[in-house]
C-alpha cells in the first residue's frame, strides 16, 4: 500500500495557536472554501481549537461571519477574565511576579535547568499551575453552550457539512513513586502526554495511532511521553477549554478519563501529523517566542525551548519517495505543504484583539475587554487579515 493510499484526509487545515487574535482562522479557512481548496480536516491548538470549533457551527462563510459577530460569541470571549483583586491575596501575586523572573532566570542557565527539571514534583508542579494562573472562565462547564443553537444539528458533536475537527492538547500525570535511598524520603515525579482529540475517521482506523509520536519527545524526553494519546470519545466544550489552558494563563482541567489536562502548545503546531493526515497540509508561519515570559513558561514545565521546536517546524520538510523512471530516479514529494504567511499578525492586528495591561497596584494582569461594537470590528479587521492573506497566497502560488 503506497503511502498516498493511507492518507485519511485531502487537505488538511492547521489553526496553531491565535490567543484572541483568532478570527483570522475563519477569514484563512473562508479564503480556502472561496477557491475550492476546503480542508476535510482542520486540527486546533489552544485559541485555534476555538476557531476549529466556530467552522464546526457554521462551515458555510457566510453563517461564520454572522456567527463570528454574534453576540453570542461575544459573552464566550468577556467571560474569560482576569483574576478579581479579591481572589488573589498579595502575598500571592508577589509569588507569581517572583516565579515569573524565577522562570527567566533558570531559562537562561543550563544547568540550573536540568536540576530543575530533575527536583520536580508533580504536587507542586500542579499547585503552581492551579494558584498561578492569571485568567478564569465564568461557568465554564457550560461556557460554549450558547453557541450550540447556531449548528444545524443540535444533539450531535459533529456536523456532517463541516471539515472534520481535531483538538491538540495535553495531559500531567504522576509517575510510579521512587524512594531515595539517602534520606528514605519519597518524592513524586511527573510526566506530560499529548494529546489528539481525534475525529471520527481518523478515530475509526485501527493503525494510524501506530505511526503517532510527539515531535516534543525528542527535545525533552525524560519529561514528555513519546507516544500520543488518542482520545476518541470528547466533547467540544472540554476540549476546547483544555487546549487553550496553557500554563500560567488558565489553570488546569480535570477530565475523569485522562487527569489533569494542559493546553495545546506541547505541539503549537503539528506539521508532522498534518502531514500524516493529509496530502495538502495549509500550515502558517510563526512569529517567535519572546524570552522574557513565553519561553521560560513553556521550558518551565514542558522542558523544552520552544524556540527551538519552532525552528524545527519552520525548517520541516514533507516525505518525499524515489521512483524509478527509463532508469532514473526521481522524487516525487508525498505532501504539499503551503506555509501562509501570518508570522506577522501581532504587529498587523495591533490593537484587534483583547487586550492585557499590568495593574502595577494591584499586582496583577487585567484583560481590557472592548464593548459589542469594538469586539465586532476586532473580528472583521481578524477576519480581513486572514482572507486577505491566504487568498494572496492561492493567487501567487496558482493554487
Amino acid at each position: 500500500m503506497s503511502n498516498n493510499s493511507i492518507k485519511p484526509y485531502e487537505r488538511v487545515q492547521l489553526f496553531s495557536g491565535g490567543g484572541s487574535r483568532f478570527a483570522y482562522y475563519l477569514g484563512s479557512y473562508a479564503a480556502l472554501v472561496a477557491h475550492d481548496l476546503k480542508p476535510d480536516v482542520i486540527v486546533g491548538t489552544c485559541g485555534g481549537s476555538l476557531s476549529a470549533y466556530l467552522v464546526n457551527l457554521a462551515p458555510d462563510p457566510k453563517d461564520l461571519q454572522v456567527l463570528m459577530c454574534s453576540r453570542e460569541l461575544y459573552r464566550v470571549i468577556t467571560a474569560i477574565r482576569h483574576v478579581a483583586p479579591d481572589e488573589a491575596n498579595r502575598r500571592l501575586k508577589i509569588r507569581y511576579m517572583m516565579q515569573a523572573l524565577k522562570r527567566w532566570r533558570l531559562s537562561r542557565q543550563v544547568s540550573n535547568r536540568q536540576k530543575q527539571q530533575q527536583a520536580d514534583s508533580y504536587k507542586r508542579l500542579l499547585a503552581e499551575l492551579q494558584q498561578l494562573a492569571m485568567f478564569r472562565i465564568d461557568n465554564e462547564g457550560q461556557w460554549l453552550d450558547e453557541l450550540s443553537h447556531f449548528s444545524p444539528n443540535h444533539n450531535n458533536l459533529y456536523n456532517p457539512t463541516a471539515p472534520e475537527i481535531a483538538i491538540i492538547a495535553s495531559r500531567l500525570y504522576q509517575t510510579a513513586n521512587q524512594t531515595l535511598t539517602t534520606d528514605s524520603s519519597v518524592y513524586d515525579e511527573f510526566k506530560l502526554q499529548e494529546l489528539l482529540f481525534s475525529p471520527p475517521r481518523l478515530a475509526a482506523s485501527e493503525h494510524f495511532e501506530q505511526m503517532l509520536n510527539s515531535p516534543v519527545h525528542t527535545f525533552a524526553d525524560r519529561r514528555i511521553h513519546q507516544s500520543v494519546n488518542i482520545v476518541k470519545q470528547w466533547e467540544f466544550n472540554s476540549a476546547v477549554r483544555v487546549s487553550m489552558a496553557d500554563m500560567y494563563y488558565l489553570p488546569p482541567m480535570h477530565i475523569a478519563t485522562l487527569g489533569w489536562c494542559l493546553g495545546g502548545v506541547i505541539n503549537l503546531t503539528p506539521v508532522e501529523l498534518a502531514c500524516q493526515l493529509g496530502q495538502t497540509v495549509f500550515s502558517e508561519t510563526k512569529a517567535g517566542y519572546d524570552s522574557w515570559l513565553a519561553a521560560p513558561a513553556i521550558q518551565r514545565v514542558f522542558g523544552f525551548d520552544p524556540n527551538e521546536r519552532l525552528a524545527q517546524v519552520h525548517g520541516y520538510e514533507s516525505a518525499e519517495i524515489l521512483s524509478l523512471v527509463d532508469s532514473a530516479a526521481i522524487k516525487h514529494r508525498v505532501n504539499q505543504l503551503h506555509w501562509l504567511p501570518f508570522a506577522d499578525n501581532g504587529q498587523q492586528l495591533a490593537g484587534q484583539h483583547v487586550q492585557k495591561r499590568f495593574n502595577i497596584k494591584q499586582m496583577t494582569v487585567e484583560l481590557i475587554h472592548s464593548d459589542y461594537d469594538g469586539f465586532v470590528q476586532q473580528m472583521q479587521a481578524q477576519w480581513q487579515y486572514g482572507y486577505q492573506r491566504t487568498t494572496d497566497y492561492i493567487q501567487q502560488h496558482g493554487l
